[in-house]
């Protein structure tokens, strides 16, 4: 795929990240998140959310030191029940990756570094009110894309 198919495309995207999500998620639809983890990592997060909400569709949380991937959401002021559960840990200290996050129908599939990961089923039905990405923490971004 090209960078000209894509929905919308920042190159070198200042940590911390906020930007749009044009139209909201819909099925079918990928977001590409690549960058390193810097030497000295402990954690980073990339959230999905409803900008006129404090809603989080999707919290993402890979703690580098610890070796945890924690998946959650965050709505109507309170946090759900937490998943934690992996084949294994993709990320590495000064390493390069790349997360790709797939829109389906009832949940999101996600892979790093080509290997599917995990699915975290929606707790969100309305996809579309989902039209913001967050990525802070420790991370150093290259690019971040929407299909």
């Amino acid at each position: 795929m090209s960078v000209a198919n894509a929905k919308h495309t920042v190159l070198n995207p200042v940590v911390p990240y906020t930007g749009p999500i044009p139209g909201g998620l819909h099925p079918g639809e990928i977001i590409i998140i690549q960058g390193s983890v810097p030497p000295d990592a402990d954690s980073f997060t990339v959230n999905l959310r409803s900008s006129g909400t404090e809603n989080v569709a999707l919290h993402l949380n890979p703690r580098i030191k610890s070796g945890m991937f924690i998946r959650n959401s965050y709505l109507g002021g309170a946090w759900g029940q937490e998943e934690r559960e992996l084949p294994f840990f993709p990320f590495s200290s000064g390493e390069y990756f790349e997360v790709l996050i797939l829109c389906q129908p009832h949940q999101f599939k996600l892979a790093v570094n080509g290997s599917h990961l995990f699915e975290f089923r929606h707790r969100v039905q309305d996809l579309s009110s989902i039209d913001q990405l967050e990525i802070m923490g420790d991370l150093e971004l290259a690019d971040v894309k929407l299909w």
